[in-house]
């Protein structure tokens, strides 16, 4: 019986669980959060996920006339709910060591406690969260020899971005010759975009405007160099209904930034895409200083400016149809039996209707649940530090990958110039 804790029932954990249970991918789901309500609606929701998959299973079995098969899956998959403190470090080691693997879809504030729990517990983990190179000082790569000795397996960055993005940049890597050069363009966008920013949140206020202040990496001339948030502006093209956009620098490179120049990549950079206009309204904000941590004096009040950002700008994020949609580009270009050569992997998602879940919870969500059937299953090879762009340099992997995200109508269309 495979079992998996998912830590966070935020916007993305009960993507995670609820696709867990689905695809019959682990036996026993247990959803833990600080907050036990928003736990145990998270496991409610799962639970209720697996009961209608199991149905539909059954009813597809018959109407083939493959009564034996339907009867064959698991008769009942099992999700519950748990209170959980992260900072109780012994309550987090003793939740960890239940399980097979641990999903990581915590506050990204936590990545040191529940890296170092996890390998205290002796198991698997399968984040969200990929600091390297973050200006946090936080490494994934430093805990290399302590997760082989311990037998565990460290995922970092499993969802869309990083994530999905460094899979397929490591995939295109690998069909090519050095030198590189390669970009990843994403981005979560409403389908309804309103003012001020045209924005809608698909994931904590916080979250979003950390990542226009904290510093991006970027490769260039085959070396790591650190560049400013929102530089690198350039248009970008979408088949419709996206159309026109811009992109910029972002800090989402993730392991790439460390591995990328050992792959070959001389060029190599994440931009988030937005619709025209948002980010030159967002370096207003962080020109004066709204986007600070650095404290004021209000009326003899210290007031934290990025946090009085956050309260008035989250109910006019709020705004609007909470239908979205999710855009991802890499491009990479190298050599190919003596040419010039450029692959191009491309995927544009939409918010789910019947299950009204958004795309980023899909393409986050889905993705690391995917990653943690591979790793049950032992498709990740032995332990250590398994950044994706190498894992799934691998053909048979990454087809594996690209089947599993069909089947959740999430399609990697590719094309080849030169």
């Amino acid at each position: 019986m495979s079992k998996v804790l998912v830590l966070g029932a935020g916007l993305m954990g009960p993507a995670i669980a609820s696709d867990l249970v689905k695809h019959r991918i682990a036996d026993h789901v247990i959803v833990a959060d600080i907050d036990p309500a928003r736990a145990a609606e998270a496991a409610r929701a799962a639970q209720e996920c697996a009961v209608r998959s199991g149905t539909d299973r059954q009813g597809a079995g018959a109407a083939a006339g493959r009564e034996e098969d339907a009867a064959a899956a698991p008769a009942e998959v099992r999700c519950e709910s748990m209170a959980l403190d992260l900072r109780d470090r012994r309550a987090l080691v003793e939740a960890m060591r239940r399980v097979d693997v641990v999903a990581g879809a915590y506050p990204v504030a936590a990545v040191r406690e529940v890296t170092e729990a996890a390998l205290e517990a002796g198991v698997h983990l399968c984040d969200l969260t990929d600091l390297t190179g973050s200006a946090e000082g936080f490494d994934i790569f430093d805990y290399d020899e302590e997760a082989r000795r311990a037998g565990v397996i460290l995922v970092p960055g499993c969802g869309l971005a990083p994530g999905l993005s460094n899979a397929l940049a490591g995939q295109g890597a690998s069909r090519l010759e050095p030198p590189l050069r390669g970009v990843v363009y994403v981005g979560g966008l409403p389908q309804d975009p309103r003012p001020p920013l045209g924005y809608r949140l698909v994931f904590s206020i916080e979250t979003l405007l950390d990542l226009y202040v904290a510093p991006s990496l970027i490769v260039r001339d085959g070396k790591t160099l650190v560049v400013s948030t929102l530089d690198g502006l350039e248009e970008v093209e979408f088949p419709e209904p996206v159309g026109r956009c811009e992109a910029f620098y972002t800090c989402g490179l993730g392991t790439l930034a460390r591995t990328g120049p050992r792959m070959g990549f001389q060029e190599l950079s994440e931009k988030t895409v937005r619709y025209p206009g948002h980010r030159d309204k967002v370096l207003f904000l962080r020109q004066c200083g709204l986007l600070s941590q650095q404290p004021v004096l209000v009326d003899g009040v210290e007031v934290v400016p990025q946090r009085l950002t956050a309260a008035v700008l989250m109910p006019l994020l709020r705004q609007g149809d909470e239908r979205d949609l999710s855009v991802l580009r890499v491009v990479v270009e190298g050599r190919k039996a003596g040419r010039t050569a450029r692959l191009t992997f491309e995927m544009i998602d939409f918010y789910d209707r019947e299950a009204r879940v958004t795309s980023m919870a899909r393409t986050t969500g889905y993705t690391c649940s995917i990653i943690i059937g591979m790793v049950l299953r032992g498709r990740f090879g032995g332990p250590g530090v398994a950044p994706l762009e190498r894992v799934f340099a691998d053909a048979d992997r990454y087809a594996e990958l690209r089947e599993e995200l069909a089947r959740r109508d999430m399609v990697i269309e590719e094309r080849v110039e030169g």
